[in-house]
Parts: structure tokens; C-alpha cells; sequence
């Protein structure tokens, strides 16, 4: 259905956003926790302002100039640019939050003052209303990814759904200039599907929130990208898979070298345990190339990636986990959709 003839802002079954929600809400994670849901007052939650508002993301910020304290005299010297336009002004200034005085950023004098993240709020609000799944905030708010629900769902057969979505990175720090990145989710486990690289790149200058509203059109790109998702499910989904193939297609993309040091071969088996023990599940329903895609790709997303290392949290691995989804770090997906489409394509006979 074109985006354009969509409503996703009234009630009734019509309003397949509300159903969508009702579905996913509350699903428990790979590890048995239940990911915590917005508070119940807020009932703008399922715009993007509201969820902003919900975690605290949407904040003003003060622009405060950087110094240092003169160590014979104790005066407080700010170092300012000697000449060119920005003659006169600090050089160097700290990013704080207007309303806990949190330090965000240290950035150049140059650095363009904006009203936090309101403006990309606004425009994503404007382009999907009532759309906003989570707005996740890392550390004290320098950085915000939002995730919104994209067109409508699609059954790839026998009730298995993917649900397009988009998500949002910035950055008030530097470390990210403003993304919006299509990814596509699996309903039935919540495996990120599809990456394909960003669509609208913005960094921060004087024109970033310009820039921003006038290339959202951009999304209607995302189309493409669910096209060749469904495509390759197709393709995959027609054809069977056995735990013989399974183990030959570990062997080649996470291959156990015993002559190597014993962490490394260690987290190798640990890699194919995760990803043996998703296959299990997926073949019950799925034994099919489609099915061992999802047992590789879900294992590297919701254990593999998503696994705390030594004094972390399980909320940092978490969001340590989605950076690397919309990074495009998923090497393990990738070789298993590489090794999967050249058998399909080809007709390849088992080997076994």
C-alpha cells in the first residue's frame, strides 16, 4: 500500500499500527526478560515526541565556552579564535543539558548550536505519525536512536510476518551524524532483517535540520529494499535444509582451527552453539535455507552480539548489539546469506 493512502492515526481494525502493537507488546527476549514498556500516562507514546519525552530524550541544551584555570593567577582563561568569521569566540565549548547540567559533548567553538534533537523529532513525527516503537537514549542523552514502524506488515507464508521498520540515529556529540537506516524485523523472534546501508546522511552544520526535512522523500527508497527481502525469502523459502547442510555451512563460515589459541577456538564452538541451538528451533517450522538464515542471523543478533562482556550490563550489550545492526556489523548474517543464495541460485544438489 503507497505510505501516501495510509492511515495510521484513527482507531478501528482499520489501523493495522494499533494491531501491530497489541502483538508485539510485552514479547518476552531471546533471554526470558520482557522488555519494559512505556509508562501508561503517556498517552502521545506512540508518537515520537511523546516516547522522546517518555525517556527523557527530548531536551534543551546550553552551550557552555571550555577553559581552564590559570595556575598562578586562579583566573579563569577561555582560549578564543584570534581571526577568521569566528574571531572573538571560544574555541572550545561543552554541550550540557538544560535540565540536569549533564555534560553531552566538548565540541569546537564551530560546533552549530540546535535545540537538541526536537527538529528530528518533529520531521520524523511529520513523515509517519503514531509510528514510534522506542526511542533508546545512550548515556546521558549524546546519543538517541528512534524506531519507527514502516508500511504495513507481510506474510511471507504460513504466518510468517516481517514488519518493515526505519531507524534513527543521531548524535549531539559528534560521534554520529543524523541516519536514518531501513531494517526490516521478523515478527515471530525479532530478528533484524535487511540492512542496506543508510538512506539520509546528514551531518551537523548551520543546514542539518534543513537538509533533513528536505531529504526524507528519500525514504520511498526503502520500498526496494523489502522488494529484495521478500524476493530472497522466496527464493530461500522453496528450498529444504537438513542439519547435515546446517553443520557444512557452520564449517565454512565459523570454521574451529584447534591449532589456535584456546580463547580463540573457544569463541568459535560458543558461536556455533548459539547458532546450533537457533537452528533447532528454526527447524521445527522452518527447515528450510529461509530457516537456517534466520538461526544464523538471530543468533548473532539476540546471543552473540547481545552477550555482556565482562562488567557490562545487560542493557549496554543490548544497545551495543542494535549499533552494530545499524552499522551493518553482522559478518555471520552476511556469509550465511551469501552461502545460501549461491546454492539456491545455482540448484545445488545436497551433498550429503
Amino acid at each position: 500500500m503507497s505510505r501516501t493512502t495510509t492511515d495510521n492515526t484513527g482507531n478501528g481494525e482499520h489501523n493495522w499500527i494499533s494491531q501491530l502493537r497489541n502483538h508485539i507488546e510485552n514479547i518476552p527476549t531471546s533471554d526470558g526478560e520482557v522488555v519494559e514498556t512505556l509508562p501508561p500516562e503517556v498517552t502521545d507514546a506512540w508518537t515520537v515526541r511523546g516516547c522522546a519525552n517518555a525517556m527523557k530524550a527530548d531536551f534543551d541544551v546550553l552551550y557552555v565556552p571550555s577553559g581552564y584555570k590559570h595556575p598562578f593567577t586562579g583566573e579563569m582563561c577561555i582560549p578564543e579564535y584570534t581571526k577568521g568569521t569566528y574571531r572573538g569566540q571560544p574555541a572550545d565549548q561543552y554541550l550540557l543539558r538544560s535540565d540536569t547540567g549533564q555534560a553531552i559533548g566538548n565540541m569546537s567553538g564551530r560546533y552549530p548550536a540546535r535545540e537538541g534533537y526536537k527538529h528530528v523529532f518533529d520531521t520524523l513525527d511529520d513523515l509517519f505519525p503514531q509510528s514510534c516503537d522506542s526511542v533508546t537514549v545512550f548515556g546521558n542523552g549524546e546519543r538517541v536512536v528512534v524506531e519507527q514502524v514502516l508500511d504495513e506488515p507481510y506474510d511471507l507464508g504460513g504466518g510468517d510476518m516481517i514488519q518493515p521498520y526505519i531507524y534513527t540515529r543521531m548524535s549531539l556529540n559528534g560521534t554520529w551524524k543524523t541516519e536514518i537506516i531501513p531494517i526490516s524485523q521478523r515478527l515471530s523472534c525479532e530478528n533484524q532483517l535487511g540492512f542496506s546501508g543508510q538512506l539520509i546522511g546528514v551531518r551537523a552544520t548551520k543546514n542539518h535540520d534543513h537538509l533533513l526535512t528536505m531529504r526524507a522523500s528519500v525514504l520511498e527508497m526503502s520500498k526496494a529494499q523489502g522488494l529484495a527481502l521478500k524476493n530472497m525469502a522466496r527464493i530461500l523459502s522453496e528450498q529444504e535444509f537438513t542439519d547435515a547442510m546446517f553443520r557444512e555451512m557452520q564449517n565454512v563460515i565459523i570454521p574451529v582451527d584447534h591449532d589456535l589459541h584456546h580463547k580463540t577456538v573457544t569463541a568459535a564452538l560458543n558461536k556455533r552453539g548459539a547458532c546450533w541451538t537457533a537452528w533447532k528451533t528454526e527447524s521445527e517450522d522452518h527447515p528450510t535455507m529461509w530457516g537456517a538464515y534466520n538461526a544464523m542471523q538471530g543468533a548473532e543478533q539476540h546471543r552473540i552480539n547481545a552477550t555482556p562482556k565482562s562488567g557490562e550490563t545487560k542493557e549496554a550489550a543490548r544497545e551495543r548489539a542494535l549499533v552494530k545492526a545499524l552499522d551493518g556489523k553482522t559478518p555471520i548474517a552476511d556469509a550465511a546469506e551469501a552461502y545460501l543464495l549461491s546454492l539456491a541460485t545455482v540448484g545445488a544438489e545436497e551433498p550429503f
